[in-house]
């Protein structure tokens, strides 16, 4: 065992000879000058532990800061449209059958009250007459009921008819007047549904749809969606839908006019004006339907086509432009961060009318006077005093 730690003891301090010797010929310049940074970093650190026991503090946050510019009065809302018939409609039959004749197709202009198509319903003609037959023999019974009525009227006085059968007549002939008024009901029914038979146009516009051919058995009370024969619009005016943001929906109202552009005719633009609006909040979308009627005297825009609607609505007096990268969200509002003349922080709640991209239009809380922020560091609080950096323009351009 002794010559076994003998040699380890031996080979120990060869190691540490070994180490010694590296450390002072190669590396040892390397070591030195770690050990020499670390004690400087020390230094650095006491350096200043005492410029903050001086007073002097930390070294100021530097911030560039931008003026708002006033927005204009006015302002164009852009948003896309589709265009639709002013008025139409979906034809659809009132009575079974057989259509016999279409007198229309699609693209024809029709005027009120044209026909469009004959259906041949004979099983309603049949019970048109039968009805008609009921009437007339309703009618006989009741002139019978009146007579013996009548007869007995004279007759009971002399004791010849009880007053019991004089009731009972008089009953009879209110029974078969109620019956010939039920009778004539029917008829008038009948002729109604016979009417129907032949389909007109409800009003003038152009069958811009077509679903049906002579020969075709159509059935009473389909539904719109898979039922109807012909679609008919009013295409000399059509009507723009547009889902207008809420931050505008209170500046687009009655009266309110617009441009409209399609790019399949460029360099044209279009004059447009509110018609109506639905004057709901869609909760879903944040969005208020509103339809623009647009006159088209010609029918040269077809229905269906989509457009870009510029809309000129009026920005609230006051109302300025800042960057979009200088609002911040502070205790869930939007907010900015101004440096007052001290070079202090503040921070100020705003209100945002609308997003123009890089910029925003805030109606509320800023003035052209305030230095805002911008990209502002989000460690900075209310009270911290910074170091304005001022740029070449210090506009939101």
């Amino acid at each position: 065992m002794a010559p076994k730690k003998f040699i380890a003891a031996t080979i120990l301090l060869a190691s540490c000879a070994g180490v010694g010797v590296w450390m002072s010929r190669e590396g040892g310049a390397g070591f030195l000058a770690e050990a020499k940074r670390l004690v400087g970093l020390g230094r650095a650190a006491e350096a200043a532990n005492g410029a903050s026991r001086d007073g002097k503090g930390p070294a100021l946050r530097s911030v560039r800061i931008v003026k708002p510019e006033p927005a204009a009065e006015t302002s164009t809302l852009t948003l896309s449209a589709r265009t639709a018939p002013a008025e139409q409609a979906y034809i659809l039959s009132r009575v079974s059958g057989v259509v016999a004749e279409r007198k229309v197709d699609i693209g024809d202009r029709v005027e009120a009250g044209d026909v469009l198509l004959r259906i041949d319903a004979p099983e309603v003609d049949q019970e048109l007459m039968r009805s008609r037959a009921a009437v007339r023999q309703i009618e006989a019974r009741l002139t019978l009921a009146t007579l013996e009525f009548e007869r007995a009227e004279v007759l009971t006085p002399k004791g010849h008819v009880s007053v019991q059968i004089r009731d009972e007549r008089f009953a009879a002939k209110l029974t078969a007047e109620a019956d010939l008024a039920a009778a004539h009901a029917e008829v008038k029914r009948l002729e109604e549904i016979q009417s129907f038979q032949t389909v007109r146009a409800p009003f003038a516009g152009t069958i811009i749809a077509r679903q049906v051919e002579r020969g075709n058995k159509v059935t009473a009370n389909q539904t719109q969606s898979e039922g109807y024969l012909l679609r008919i619009g009013r295409l000399d005016e059509l009507r723009l839908e547009i889902d207008v943001p809420q931050s505008s929906s209170l500046k687009v109202g009655a009266g309110t006019r617009a441009r409209v552009a399609f790019a399949e005719l460029p360099g044209e633009t279009f004059a447009a004006s509110v018609g109506r609006a639905s004057g709901l909040i869609d909760p879903s979308s944040g969005t208020m339907r509103v339809e623009f009627l647009m006159p088209n005297p010609e029918r040269r825009i077809p229905a269906g086509l989509i457009g870009q609607v510029k809309i000129d609505v009026s920005d609230a007096k006051g109302s300025v432009l800042v960057p979009t990268n200088a609002i911040v969200t502070r205790a869930g509002r939007q907010a900015v961060i101004v440096v007052d003349n001290q070079g202090v922080v503040r921070v100020k709640p705003i209100v945002v009318d609308r997003d123009l991209g890089e910029r925003v239009v805030v109606t509320s809380g800023l003035t052209t006077g305030d230095r805002v922020v911008i990209s502002p560091n989000a460690l900075l609080r209310e009270g911290d005093k910074v170091d304005v950096q001022v740029t070449k323009s210090q506009g939101v351009s």
